[in-house]
């Protein structure tokens, strides 16, 4: 079943205009998000995802579904309110010594560049020293979408010291989230998300990351 869109309060503002009253703008913003950082609460009205299904490549055939790739909206407000979340998340982290070292994807001054540099250099130092060298890949689909939220709050709270008022309100973010589908005007039926971290969401990668940290344990 489906509805026509309607324009939505929470739809982003044109950059233009957020620019030219940035100065106006800055202080009671800062204040919205400090309260909803403070409450332990995340803002039920910014919890629906708007998904735009777009062709990954032009000369793909339209028909098949495939050949499609899944491009989120979400609230503007609520990408601030997660840009200052991963802010404080990461100097919590940074600070007690607890991302997994050999993690590279979505750290600052890491990349695929330094994994390989790690990779290579590891492997190259095992043949030297006349071991045997084995590699391991695990390709995972839709990866963001396999994140359990009891078992990623749980390890929030136990691995990484997230207690109190921050798990309140990572368990409220993750909790209650929709997805529509808008195509050509129209937009599907909200459907719950039940599992994995928002489409085009800020905190996402840090979540994932965090989640998947125990895989190092394992390989150790």
């Amino acid at each position: 079943m489906s509805c026509p869109a309607k324009s939505s309060p929470l739809d982003p503002l044109p950059t233009s205009l957020l620019k030219e009253f940035v100065d106006v703008l800055a202080i009671p913003i800062t204040t919205i998000i400090n309260l909803y950082l403070s409450s332990g609460g995340f803002p039920k009205g910014m919890n629906i995802g708007f998904i735009t299904p777009l062709l990954k490549k032009p000369s793909l055939c339209p028909d098949d579904l495939s050949n499609y790739r899944p491009v989120s909206n979400l609230s503007f407000l609520s990408k601030l309110v997660e840009r200052a979340t991963v802010k404080q998340l990461t100097a919590h982290l940074n600070f007690f010594d607890l991302f997994t070292l050999v993690q590279s994807a979505y750290r600052r001054h890491h990349s695929p560049e330094t994994a390989l540099l790690r990779v290579v250099n590891g492997m190259r130092m095992t043949v030297d020293a006349g071991d045997a060298a084995l590699l391991s890949l695990l390709d995972q689909s839709a990866a963001f979408d396999t994140i359990d939220h009891s078992t990623l709050l749980n390890r929030l709270s136990i691995r990484y010291g997230v207690t109190g008022v921050a798990l309140s309100w990572f368990s409220s973010y993750l909790s209650d989230r929709f997805q529509s589908v808008s195509l050509g005007g129209v937009s599907s039926t909200p459907k719950p998300l039940r599992y994995g971290v928002p489409q085009g969401s800020v905190l996402g990668h840090i979540l994932y990351i965090l989640y998947t940290a125990p895989v190092c344990d394992i390989a150790n």
